[in-house]
């Protein structure tokens, strides 16, 4: 899904140059035949006079000084300006492909700050976030500020799931609802350039069913009550609204809770199931609709050292974003470098 090359402007500017050269031309071929119609002279004096003219009006076409325009007898002519090539600097690591880039997120408290959020929506940092305290220590926004890209939306509610009233407009505890689908354009209406979903995480906690789609079964809109349905549902609404958006799914990290001997153990759900088992599904469905996967799962945090990292076995401390943050950049910088 890649956007249509904007025209070169160097090359725009060439065009525009020609058209500019051949209109004094034809001006000077036009004031010619009239000197020529409206003259009384005559003999081999006038001719060598005109060819003079004629001759000097081309060197003064060809030389181009740096004025804009000039005078010669009644006639303009246009200098053409040299040329320049820019020459933009990059930071350190930035890739050219990603700079200027708007990216949209759909998730839930993990990727919520106050302020940062759509008016209604729930947030969860920094209030209860233990040492994010400024939203530069967020995972989304250091991703934001290491690749040069910028915000479209953040459409993240704390407790949010994937389930619930698809057709719903004023909730934004549904995330495959019509009023989430819907808050992804810029202020200005701007489209993102990408998406990420990083979803799932209450779905888990509130043990939703995760049913049989695999991604490539029909979700009819209504009340959806499984996992599997509603995560399908979500990219087939961002794929449908916002075709020209790359579209990236987050799988969860290891979701713990405390342990009895040791600081944190795995939590099983009420279904008796996994964050790795919702896992699953999102690899299956992203797959299943050619999106790209960012794998949170592994990206550093894990039940023996969750305790660094995580201050109640879901919520991140600083040390977790940061972890994030580098699989989400290595995961956008990996997809663009090689599109």
């Amino acid at each position: 899904m890649r956007r249509g090359q904007r025209i070169n402007g160097a090359e725009s500017r060439k065009n525009r140059m020609i058209s500019w050269g051949m209109a004094a031309l034809l001006m000077l071929g036009g004031g010619i035949c009239m000197s020529a119609c409206g003259s009384q002279e005559t003999g081999e004096t006038a001719t060598d006079e005109k060819q003079e003219d004629m001759a000097k009006s081309d060197e003064q076409m060809e030389e181009g000084s740096q004025e804009s325009w000039k005078k010669e007898k009644g006639i303009l002519f246009l200098t053409l300006p040299e040329e320049k090539e820019e020459h933009v600097v990059l930071p350190v690591g930035v890739s050219g492909k990603l700079v200027g880039k708007r990216l949209s997120i759909v998730g839930d408290s993990v990727s919520t700050f106050d302020d940062w959020i759509p008016e209604g929506y729930y947030d969860f940092y920094p209030m209860n976030g233990e040492g994010v305290d400024s939203v530069e220590q967020t995972w989304w926004k250091m991703v934001l500020n290491n690749l040069g890209m910028e915000l479209c939306v953040n459409a993240s509610s704390a407790g949010s799931t994937c389930v619930g009233n698809s057709l719903g407009t004023d909730d934004p505890q549904s995330g495959c609802n019509e009023f989430r689908m819907g808050h992804l354009l810029g202020e200005n209406g701007e489209y993102p350039d990408m998406i990420i979903v990083y979803m799932g995480n209450n779905d888990f906690l509130k043990a939703i069913p995760l049913g049989e789609n695999d991604g490539t079964v029909f979700v009819d809109e209504g009340e959806i009550e499984t996992f599997s349905d509603g995560y399908s549902l979500i990219l087939e609404k961002l794929m449908y609204y916002y075709p020209g958006s790359d579209i990236f799914c987050c799988t969860l990290l290891p979701i713990g809770t405390w342990g009895k001997e040791t600081p944190f153990e795995m939590m099983v759900n009420g279904l008796d199931l996994t964050s790795e088992d919702y896992n699953e599904k999102i690899v299956e469905i992203a797959t299943a609709k050619e999106c790209v996967i960012i794998d949170l799962q592994h990206c550093g945090i894990t039940i023996d050292n969750m305790q660094q990292y995580m201050s109640d076995g879901l919520h991140l401390k600083p040390e977790g974003m940061v972890l994030i943050r580098d699989a989400v950049k290595a995961a956008i910088s990996g997809f663009y470098q090689d599109s």
